[in-house]
């Protein structure tokens, strides 16, 4: 029987008395299984708590990202709809650059086609009242591929513009636009009697008066095409300015550039004299388009 307990003694003070205790041994083992559920389970519970903890933390870091991400695609959106903006005063500004430059002529009817339907920004404004983030996410997508569409559409219309621009300024560039020398108009473009023939016969440019050696500038920019003389026209100059058209000058007494040389508006290249056939010192100014000689009254602007 003795063997079926544990003896334990206590003891005490010099003053206490010493205390014997028998326990079972089915006792202790029944008390061992118990501490050691007990410690198991405070373990596990230990470690659900931690894993608990750690979700709890992983979630708000989840609904903290979410809300970071919510509030970038509300940023974007709010982006997207700038961004249509701005395309839209660019197209209109294309517009109203075509009709001032009067490049309208030739354009597709694509912008004139009708269309119909809730415009993208009334979609994200639905979707952003029905707080549905992936439907305005998907709006976002099919926005982003439509604005790249329309970038790369104004992108090639502004760079035909600015070739057809660009076309324009080298023809307004090129063109007789300002007195070759100052003085007064004696004959004018059209027919007239001859001074020496008496016969009406068709003049093909302009005389203007002036002083020998008055200085005779380049109307527009262009090549020395020719340098020569004849016995009617005296000495003879002319400026090829692309475009088909030519300018001549007549009867003068010096030429003070070479052929083949680039000159600008606004450069000296002759002087005025009274070279060949003439009554008096004087310029013959011609302006020939496509070989045929035209009023240059019409081409000169100040």
């Amino acid at each position: 029987m003795e063997k079926d307990y544990f003896n334990i003694l206590i003891f005490g003070q010099k003053t206490s008395k010493t205390r014997h205790l028998r326990i079972h041994k089915k006792t202790f083992k029944i008390a061992l299984y118990l501490a050691g559920f007990g410690l198991l389970s405070t373990i596990f519970f230990f470690c659900d708590y931690i894993q608990v903890r750690k979700k709890s933390f992983e979630l708000n870091q989840l609904r903290q990202e979410t809300q970071e991400q919510r509030s970038k695609i509300h940023f974007f959106s709010s982006k997207i709809e700038d961004l249509e903006k701005q395309l839209s005063k660019l197209k209109d500004f294309d517009k109203k650059i075509r009709i001032i430059a009067n490049l309208e002529k030739g354009q597709g009817t694509a912008s004139f086609m009708g269309m119909g339907g809730p415009s993208p920004s009334d979609v994200r404004e639905k979707l952003r009242a029905e707080k549905d983030e992936k439907g305005l996410v998907q709006q976002m997508r099919t926005d982003i591929e439509r604005l790249k569409s329309e970038a790369t559409s104004r992108e090639e219309s502004l760079s035909e513009l600015e070739k057809l621009l660009q076309t324009k300024k080298e023809v307004l560039v090129h063109t007789p636009s300002i007195w070759p020398v100052q003085g007064w108009v004696t004959s004018g473009f059209g027919f007239r009697t001859n001074p020496f023939t008496g016969l009406t016969q068709m003049h093909e440019g302009m005389d203007i008066s002036n002083r020998m050696g008055s200085p005779i500038t380049a109307p527009a920019d262009g090549i020395i095409s020719d340098i020569g003389s004849d016995w009617a026209h005296g000495k003879i100059l002319v400026i090829s300015h692309g475009f088909e058209m030519t300018t001549r000058y007549s009867h003068l007494n010096k030429v003070l550039v070479q052929v083949g040389q680039k000159v600008k508006r606004g450069d000296k290249i002759a002087e005025v004299g009274m070279s060949g056939k003439t009554t008096g010192p004087h310029l013959h100014y011609e302006v020939r388009l496509n070989g045929i000689p035209v009023n240059p009254m019409r081409y000169i602007l100040n």
